[in-house]
């Protein structure tokens, strides 16, 4: 929570000697950005936030003037491949993560996302965005291409700007927040800051995937989009939930495939009006007699189900751990894995089952715990791999 009070700040700027006009608008800022959420912390300048997060006020302006980057990245192939086949997580440098790590913790935390997104907030789960479509007709899922490099700076920018911080302010936040791609797109706003040409760059930058603010301010830029999607849906009788880049929107009885075909063409347009490309390859029409699957959980019952290919996956796993002529040793080496790095992986398997199927999930972990493992640090991830 923030701890700078527009009243002390004034008070202590007169005893200092400020400028009243110059102390009365950094008030003026305060309030302003207190009155939209008194939980943010006030930034009044790029050098008031190198105070705040002890990072060095030159370092600060070279990475908002795009001199320095140093973002290292890291290719994963893709399991369902769309426009590209390789997925890149772009992590920063460590002085630059603590920044984005202080603007995630005192700005970006406070700040609420829409009703229909169920990712990178607390109180949000895959199994309650599932939960939404469960005992639907009819089912259609989109999938958004390069969803965090189709985030402009322009755009995280006008989030700043919206939660109450000073233009240059928030453009700077933006940078900060933001990585320039080689081959990006051109910089649409070049002439904003025409009086600091130390900003001035050819490309406009866009969300890293890897950085600690890019979730968050990928729902704060979605949720306009968000709450245009839950009023078209409304209107044709659909429910609509958002996961990162998953969009899914369902429908109960009465409705036929006709009627998802012109819906999902609505929606498609408002993507498309957004700068959004959705990607053709994953987005499906489910309706009755085929599998509706949301976030990997079977919605066509009265709950969201595990899969039967998941469920026998984790059997698997199970019958070699358990076997004597394999264990986990033998296992981990099939798997091309550590045995360490086996025991995560399937144990954050199991912590998924039990987070969808409380009752099957606990008696998965209880076979689990049977296995007679060598000495492993127990530490895992709820969500799996998949």
């Amino acid at each position: 929570m923030s701890l700078l009070s527009s009243q002390r700040y004034r008070s202590r700027g007169r005893r200092l000697g400020i400028d009243p006009t110059t102390l009365e608008r950094a008030v003026a800022t305060i309030e302003r950005i207190q009155r939209s959420d008194p939980r943010l912390t006030p930034i009044l300048t790029l050098r008031h936030l190198s105070e705040l997060t002890g990072a060095q006020y030159g370092y600060l302006r070279r990475v908002v003037g795009r001199i320095l980057g140093g973002y290292r990245h890291v290719h994963f192939k893709k399991r369902i491949p769309g426009r590209s086949r390789r997925r890149v997580i772009s992590i920063p440098p460590r002085r630059l993560l603590e920044v984005q790590q202080w603007i995630a913790q005192n700005v970006l935390r406070f700040a609420e996302p829409s009703r229909a997104s169920f990712a990178y907030h607390p109180s949000s789960s895959p199994v309650l965005a599932a939960e939404e479509h469960c005992g639907c007709e009819w089912l259609l899922k989109v999938d958004i291409v390069d969803f965090f490099h189709s985030i402009t700076e322009g755009r995280v920018s006008a989030v700043f700007y919206r939660l109450g911080y000073p233009r240059l302010v928030a453009f700077e936040l933006a940078r900060l927040t933001t990585m320039q791609l080689i081959r990006g797109a051109l910089q649409r706003d070049a002439e904003r800051w025409s009086a600091i040409p130390y900003y001035q760059s050819e490309y406009e930058g866009v969300l890293p995937q890897g950085a600690p603010t890019s979730p968050m301010l990928s729902n704060l830029v979605m949720k306009d989009l968000d709450e245009r999607l839950i009023e078209l849906s409304k209107q044709h009788g659909m429910r609509y939930t958002r996961y990162a880049d998953d969009l899914a929107f369902s429908c109960g009885k009465g409705r036929d495939r006709s009627h998802v075909e012109r819906f999902k063409r609505l929606v498609l347009a408002e993507l498309s009006r957004e700068g959004f490309n959705p990607n053709l390859r994953k987005t499906v029409i489910r309706g009755p007699g085929t599998r509706r699957i949301v976030l990997g959980m079977l919605v066509d019952g009265p709950s969201p189900r595990l899969p039967r290919e998941f469920k026998d996956m984790l059997r698997l796993h199970l019958h070699f751990l358990k076997s004597e002529g394999h264990g986990p040793s033998a296992h981990a080496q099939k798997r091309r894995k550590s045995i360490s790095g086996l025991y995560h992986h399937v144990r954050g398997l199991i912590g998924w089952a039990m987070s969808v199927e409380p009752d099957y999930g606990a008696r998965i972990l209880a076979e689990f715990e049977r296995v007679a493992w060598p000495p492993v640090q127990p530490r895992w991830s709820e969500r799996p791999d998949r």
